[in-house]
């Protein structure tokens, strides 16, 4: 993962955040302590249950509760449906969406709206997703979100996207649109964000900033960033381990 943020010849500016104080940070120190704090893996978990409830038939799917069905023309809609079961045998997860309608000229492609989902993470407690509403592509296993896409955990993960694009063969998150990433103690905004290798590769594009709060700042890491190593320097790029 890279991050590239505002700064002078002589390296990156800690922002104040009410009483944090300004330190002039080494790019490295700054790249390695949000590469540990960022764990991309919650966007993907939680996305990689909306796909595998999507590639097989509704019908087909256990824990699957549907509501009312109605046909206008060739589009049938679902009403409020809801998945529930296991990631991985012990995590639970639930995904549920106002409603979901195919085409029967384009049985590959569901919309969804108002989605809403919860699933059980190995190491960052549970996480939720949301967003305005989503197009499946079952024939390419591709998930467009759009309108207020937002990924929480409830070990303080936030990530806020205006879109997303989501491509489930390649293990890539995609969005064009500015990104707005919170975690406990910093922040970071880009215009794009790129998650590739499923979720080994994290990369924010263009008037990337980050702030970080003092506390955050004073771990010994943050302030003793290691001479060699971990970034990519003028590309905005680091790859984590």
């Amino acid at each position: 993962m890279s991050v590239g943020v505002s700064s002078n010849r002589t390296g990156h500016r800690v922002a104040r955040e009410g009483d944090a104080y300004g330190a002039a940070l080494r790019h490295s120190g700054r790249v390695r302590f949000l590469r540990r704090a960022i764990p991309v893996g919650a966007l993907l978990a939680v996305l990689t249950i909306v796909g595998i409830s999507l590639l097989a038939p509704l019908g087909a799917i256990g824990g699957l509760s549907l509501g009312p069905v109605s046909l206008s023309g060739t589009k049938i809609t679902m009403s409020a449906p809801k998945l529930r079961g296991f990631r991985e045998g012990t995590q639970p997860y639930e995904l549920t969406a106002s409603a979901a309608t195919q085409d029967t000229r384009k049985p590959n492609l569901i919309e969804l709206a108002t989605i809403d989902g919860h699933v059980t993470l190995k190491d960052q407690g549970r996480a939720h997703l949301s967003a305005d509403s989503g197009l499946y592509d079952s024939q390419n296993e591709q998930l467009e979100l759009d309108g207020n896409v937002r990924v929480t955990t409830e070990r303080g993960y936030d990530a806020r996207l205006k879109s997303a694009s989501v491509d489930f063969k390649a293990g890539t998150v995609t969005s064009k649109q500015p990104v707005e990433v919170a975690i406990t103690g910093a922040t970071i905004t880009a215009d794009t964000l790129d998650v590739t290798d499923n979720g080994q590769h994290i990369t924010f594009a263009g008037r990337v900033q980050a702030t970080i709060e003092a506390k955050a700042a004073r771990q010994p890491e943050a302030a003793n960033p290691p001479t060699t190593g971990g970034a990519e320097t003028g590309s905005n790029r680091e790859d984590r381990p």
